[in-house]
């Protein structure tokens, strides 16, 4: 059999908490050594620091795939590691790489001398392979036996990110006691008889100025829960979701005051009904206010037993650039409806129509099915049954999935909206099934409208110029009437 002459070096360590890189290159050393004596030509070297090849690692070794790709397509004839356990701890991924290389041919050696050119040889390894994982196995329960140990004696887990009233960097074993005092505050709001609420404690803490750790942003109602939801503002250790018992670290509130805040916040809780997120009306998220310019909310209001639409910029939300609305802009959504109405109306009737084409599938069912996720696993967080890591994790996945699959419906109902053989005769259908084909036309001719506060108290008509329409297409300082 001729001599390889592009061989790989594949070297790899687990840990390397300095980043020298002084294991992989004491391994390099060998491997070119051993290629020496064998004769062998080095090609490149694939180098893997800081990097676990355990059954408990959940992180891909991109380069250990490159080396297998380039292995399939001959770029590479051979490969040299260490010994068996840089290659891998896990006897399956061994055996994926000896059957690789009987389909492909390609060598393989380590500075220990295994041969997989033999029954027997191979057999060595596969027993080596196994005692490697083993290793690994004996090894994760004896940190997870430690780490249980920990928290028994009230140690908490230190990672993760830093939560508010604790000091950065600490392990969560010191903190804050500015922030100490402002959760306490809101503590006491919360629980009063005057049924202060976590907006009231978002005001509250914006106003002395704090801010949420990391991004530094303005706080809102749901970061406000976040940190009285966060078992480590009441002292409370667990592990693997389970009550393991109380911090021996200082820690903002008693387990007694956490249980009492969870019992506020549960008790206003209400569930959100199915299809709640989708939109309800029909220029909902085209309307910015003309003072800060932040999207505007659009909900029923009552007054004086009067039911009716309003839109409003809220001061509770917060925009880009992390900054909350200004709060000053709230008008009857009606007459707005009816402006912009009449100039998407007037727009469809320009157009020419356009050849009917396929008829586009919607995918409203992933949409439902992602949905009634949601609202499982917020029931499963409220139970307790899953912490909050876990849970804010996850729902940041299904959000992104129910993006992406709104982003899909949006985009079907465009193109369904532009093959039209009448858009007028589809705009018109004022049903509620066809709400979501009318956004996408409204899409199509305006791009955003600015919403300017008429004043208090007004009987006449609004002025037209109260509002400034920005077509599709047209610079956003632009308006229209």
């Amino acid at each position: 059999m001729a001599k390889p002459k592009r061989v790989a070096i594949y070297v790899r360590i687990s840990k390397d908490r300095k980043g020298q890189e002084l294991g992989i290159q004491r391994q390099e050393q060998a491997c070119r050594e051993l290629c020496e004596r064998l004769g062998w030509g080095v090609h490149k070297v694939y180098p893997e620091n800081d990097m676990s090849a355990s059954t408990t690692s959940k992180r891909q070794r991109a380069v250990y795939s490159e080396m297998l790709r380039n292995a399939r397509d001959g770029l590479i004839d051979g490969i040299v590691v260490y010994s068996i356990d840089r290659l891998t701890r896990r006897i399956t991924e061994l055996t994926s790489f000896l059957e690789e290389q009987k389909e492909y041919g390609f060598a393989f050696a380590t500075t220990e001398g295994e041969d997989t050119s033999t029954a027997s040889g191979r057999m060595i390894l596969t027993i080596k392979g196994a005692v490697a994982q083993q290793e690994t196995e004996r090894m994760s329960e004896r940190v997870n036996s430690s780490l249980l140990q920990r928290r028994e004696r009230g140690k908490p887990h230190a990672g993760g990110p830093r939560v508010f009233g604790f000091e950065p960097g600490s392990n969560f074993q010191r903190v804050v006691p500015e922030e100490v005092e402002l959760i306490r505050r809101g503590y006491r709001m919360l629980m009063d008889q005057s049924q202060k609420t976590p907006g009231d404690v978002a005001r509250l803490w914006n106003e002395t100025g704090a801010r949420t750790p990391g991004t530094q942003t303005m706080w809102t109602i749901q970061k406000v829960k976040r940190v009285y939801r966060s078992e480590r503002v009441g002292g409370i250790v667990t592990y693997k979701g389970q009550d393991i018992g109380d911090s021996i670290y200082p820690h903002p509130l008693t387990r007694e005051e956490w249980e009492n805040v969870q019992a506020v916040l549960d008790g206003r809780a209400t569930p959100a009904a199915k299809g709640s997120g989708k939109r309800k009306h029909l220029y909902s998220g085209f309307l910015k206010c003309g003072n800060c310019g932040l999207t505007m909310s659009v909900q029923w209001a009552t007054i004086q037993g009067r039911a009716f639409r309003r839109t409003f910029c809220n001061s509770s939300s917060v925009g880009q650039n992390g900054q909350l609305g200004c709060g000053k802009v709230s008008r009857s959504y009606a007459w707005i409806e009816e402006r912009l109405n009449e100039v998407t109306e007037t727009a469809l009737g320009k157009r020419q129509p356009q050849p009917q084409a396929a008829p586009t599938e919607y995918p409203t069912a992933a949409t439902s099915v992602v949905e009634e996720r949601i609202h499982g696993l917020r029931s499963r967080w409220k139970g307790g049954e899953i912490e909050d890591e876990d849970y804010f994790d996850s729902l940041k996945h299904l959000r992104d999935q129910l993006h992406a699959l709104r982003t899909r419906e949006a985009a079907a109902a465009i193109r369904r909206s532009r093959t039209e053989t009448d858009v007028l005769a589809a705009w018109r259908d004022d049903s509620v099934e066809n709400l979501e084909r009318r956004r996408t036309i409204v899409a199509s001719v305006i791009k955003e409208v600015a919403v300017f506060s008429v004043g208090r108290g007004r009987r006449k008509p609004p002025e037209i110029t109260s509002i400034e329409v920005t077509p599709v297409g047209s610079d956003p300082t632009g308006s229209e009437d």
